[in-house]
């Protein structure tokens, strides 16, 4: 059983370097992918300048996908081989007023999503958002309602070949007081509210995906658990690494043709293994993702399953 768990382990670190054969016909007139990260202080990359585009622009590099992906957005930092971006350390969904917050006044791109999308036009948009619209406990019934309009606006900008990758929140660790509200938010009640909006989130692409519509879920709240975050709420240095890796994964497959609402990627493969062989622990709200038998156990069955799902 080691011998096959090691060779299947190896088999996930060959498969990140695959590069793509079939280009998506999504592109400028200089043949290049248009690319925009948008989102709050995660795609920023706060606490690590860069955050997960580092790896993303590595990992293009090395598979020879760079000179057909420009990234867009009116934002540089990093050290990837492009360093624009739309994130934007601390913004919300929609504006929200002090009165409103428990964490101070914000600025909403929904706000001014329309002159982004026009001064920077994207082919493909990386959507993650509404972090902090949790951290200032702010109208949280309706939520998915501010969301569904600013999906709806940039699905509306986007090219009839294009895509919007809506993704999920990671978690965050309420007894990490740093950005975290401890008169509202317990552990519980923080999972709560993270969980409640993530199941917003995929009814939202999943239900807009039925209707035709161009978008695609990147659930990024199964990549990250609460041991890769540095302050309860950003990843760490290694968990931008896994985002990294997760998104190039999602570009990857989209050049090479598209991909589903849902798929398992090269990173999935490796994060499995490195779980079975205990050198890596899979968050609890994606193992049964992972449990492809339904056995219950991540085993070596579920690896060889999980291959033949990303083959």
């Amino acid at each position: 059983m080691k011998r096959i768990i090691c060779t299947v382990l190896s088999i996930g670190i060959m498969l990140l370097g695959l590069s793509g054969k079939t280009a998506a016909s999504a592109e400028d007139s200089s043949g290049k992918l248009r690319v925009m990260p948008l989102g709050d202080s995660i795609t920023d990359g706060f606490t690590t300048t860069g955050g997960y585009r580092n790896t993303l622009c590595e990992l293009l590099v090395q598979n020879g996908f760079s000179e057909r992906v420009d990234f867009v957005g009116p934002n540089w930092g990093g050290s990837g081989y492009d360093p624009q971006h739309a994130g934007y350390s601390g913004y919300s969904i929609d504006n929200i007023p002090q009165e409103a917050s428990i964490s101070g006044q914000r600025t909403g791109i929904s706000s001014f999503i329309e002159w982004l999308m026009e001064e920077y036009p994207a082919d493909v948009v990386m959507l993650q958002i509404g972090t902090n619209d949790i951290l200032s406990h702010y109208d949280l019934a309706n939520i998915g309602t501010r969301l569904e309009s600013l999906v709806d606006t940039i699905l509306g900008a986007l090219p009839e070949d294009g895509m919007l990758y809506l993704a999920t929140i990671p978690c965050m660790d309420a007894e990490n007081h740093l950005y975290i509200n401890e008169y509202y938010f317990t552990t519980e009640y923080m999972d709560e509210c993270v969980d409640a909006y993530n199941a917003s989130i995929r009814e939202i692409a999943e239900r807009k995906s039925s209707e035709g519509k161009r978008i695609a879920l990147a659930d990024v709240n199964a990549v990250l658990g609460k041991g890769d975050l540095c302050d309860g709420v950003h990843p760490s240095v290694d968990g931008y690494a896994k985002l990294g890796s997760f998104w190039y994964d999602k570009l990857a497959a989209f050049m090479e043709g598209g991909e589903a609402a849902e798929s398992y990627s090269a990173a999935d493969l490796v994060m499995l293994a490195k779980h079975i062989v205990g050198r890596e622990s899979i968050p609890d709200t994606a193992v049964q993702r992972f449990d492809l038998d339904g056995d219950g156990i991540l085993s070596s069955l579920d690896m060889v399953i999980l291959r033949g799902k990303y083959c």
